[in-house]
């Protein structure tokens, strides 16, 4: 039924800045894996590239470029190495050796927070200012893909096969550098049975057992969108009807998660009172409704085995949605008590005005940050020690408890890219126009705790004091030093408290 998620993220990084450098003005960045990049033509967002980045005989083909390849065991993009990037620096223009560009600015921030140098005339520095950075831009979704899930947005949107291969690069690059590896996943999607993080959350939970990798996701800002609806307990043969927005054309994705052996019917009725009738609940039933009245289109699907917990599954998708109030009726077929949630798409995939009428803020997390393996963080504002409105909020559907604590996340200072394509030519250029500024949100706290989780991945790892860390062991660790004053733990906005790498150590002593 659902044959990728979709994902929202920043993409890409300025190589150019002194916070990615080292104290002799080398790269510290290992190697860049821009999937945006064609290295037949080298064109990245429609504008061509310069031909001094060609070699004589890839004119017309992808076999000989003078810089970047295509890395190994891959078939698309371009990878740039450390040495490539340190000859860019070298050039008058960096970017006719080295294309990749972050024109979000969002990567590029993450990335400075986690691992950015120290700049003592910027009052800047990352969280783990020495360590080496490898870099996936991620190509965005096909139009296909986005139209499935009725996605008509200028944000970036990346596909769940992309971001499994841009994982599997990682991990071939920490094996070749004899690295442990910290994989810092600013991005999520509503989408999802809210569990384990589907497809992607195993298997970054998979990559995660392995001795020296550390994954943090972001938990997501998705709490005060309105997009998530929990029902009461349905008697058997009891129903209820969910009420649901629609300020827009915009079209959109509703998904229905029950617990098996629950078995749940839906009937759609539109604002102008038009009934679709009840459609049957079995495995693999579709439906498509023509609404006359609204112009619309409604396509039902069920799937009574989900892939991600064996539960109920019903995609709702709405085409061309008249504006209204539109209702979803949904009824209990079993013979005892039933309950159900439904997501709506993350803020960034649909209009404002879109949202349930009652909805519940709980239960909020990004997929797939709710995997229990793997570190999944909220976000509050350091300053008055306040948990951010928008942060998501767990728990997981099935009760796990997540998010493991909450990292700062509001305000926080880093560096933004370059503006403009002229290169400064001196020192001093280049330093005045480096831009630093101020960003919130999930991703952001979770570039914090990346960071801290390379921190302790250097004193297990590399200092031999733990050398069986993973990604759990690493998060039992920042569990135990979370700063619980004020929280009652666990809790579904703060998990089990607040960053704090210092008491993970202290907790060591036994203080």
């Amino acid at each position: 039924m659902k044959y990728s998620n979709i994902y929202r993220t920043p993409a890409g990084i300025d190589y150019t800045l002194p916070a990615f450098l080292d104290s002799i003005g080398d790269s510290r960045i290992y190697s860049i894996w821009d999937q945006t990049i064609n290295p037949c033509t080298l064109q990245e967002n429609g504008n061509e590239e310069s031909e001094t980045n060609l070699g004589n005989n890839n004119k017309n083909g992808c076999a000989n470029l003078k810089y970047g390849r295509i890395p190994e065991g891959f078939a698309y993009g371009v990878e740039y190495t450390n040495e490539e990037i340190n000859e860019a620096l070298a050039s008058d223009n960096p970017w006719n050796i080295v294309p990749s560009r972050d024109f979000n600015g969002h990567g590029t921030f993450i990335a400075g927070v986690a691992c950015g140098t120290l700049i003592e005339e910027k009052n800047f520095a990352g969280v783990a200012p020495l360590t080496t950075i490898c870099v996936v831009k991620c190509k965005e979704a096909k139009k296909g893909l986005k139209s499935f899930y009725h996605i008509d947005t200028d944000e970036p949107v990346y596909a769940e096969t992309d971001i499994l291969i841009a994982i599997k690069y990682l991990r071939q690059k920490a094996a070749e550098a004899n690295m442990p590896l910290v994989i810092c996943f600013g991005m999520g999607t509503s989408l999802g049975g809210h569990i384990t993080g589907g497809i992607l959350g195993e298997v970054m939970r998979t990559l995660g057992n392995n001795t020296g990798v550390a994954i943090v996701t972001a938990g997501g800002n998705e709490a005060n969108t309105s997009r998530h609806y929990k029902s009461d307990v349905l008697a058997a043969g009891q129903d209820i009807e969910v009420e649901i927005r629609s300020g827009s054309r915009h079209g959109f994705t509703l998904e229905l998660y029950s617990d098996s052996p629950q078995i749940l019917s839906v009937s759609i009725i539109s604002p102008s009172g038009e009934y679709s009738g009840k459609t049957v609940a079995r495995h693999g039933e579709k439906r498509r409704i023509n609404f006359i009245f609204e112009d619309t289109v409604v396509d039902i699907e069920y799937s009574l085995l989900s892939y991600e917990s064996g539960d109920e599954f019903v995609q709702i998708r709405f085409d061309n949605p008249s504006e209204g109030i539109w209702k979803v009726r949904v009824f209990n077929e079993t013979k005892g008590n039933a309950y159900f949630n439904m997501w709506l798409p993350i803020r960034n995939f649909l209009p404002s005005t879109t949202y349930f009428l009652e909805a519940d803020p709980n239960i909020t997390l990004c997929c797939p940050s709710n995997n229990t393996n793997l570190i999944s963080v909220s976000y509050y504002n350091s300053l008055n020690r306040s948990i951010a409105v928008d942060s998501s909020r767990g728990f997981t559907r099935n009760g796990n408890i997540k998010p493991d604590f909450a990292a700062p996340g509001i305000n926080v200072y880093g560096p933004l890219p370059r503006i403009g394509n002229v290169y400064p030519l001196t020192e001093e250029e280049k330093n005045l126009t480096a831009r630093y500024g101020f960003q919130s949100g999930s991703s952001i706290a979770a570039a914090i705790t990346a960071g801290a989780a390379a921190l302790l991945l250097e004193w297990g790892i590399l200092r031999e004091n733990n050398t069986s860390m993973d990604t759990v062991i690493i998060q039992k660790y920042l569990i135990r030093g979370a700063d619980s004053d004020g929280v009652t733990e666990p809790n579904r906005l703060w998990g089990n408290g607040t960053l704090n790498l210092y008491d993970v150590f202290e907790r060591l002593r036994g203080n």
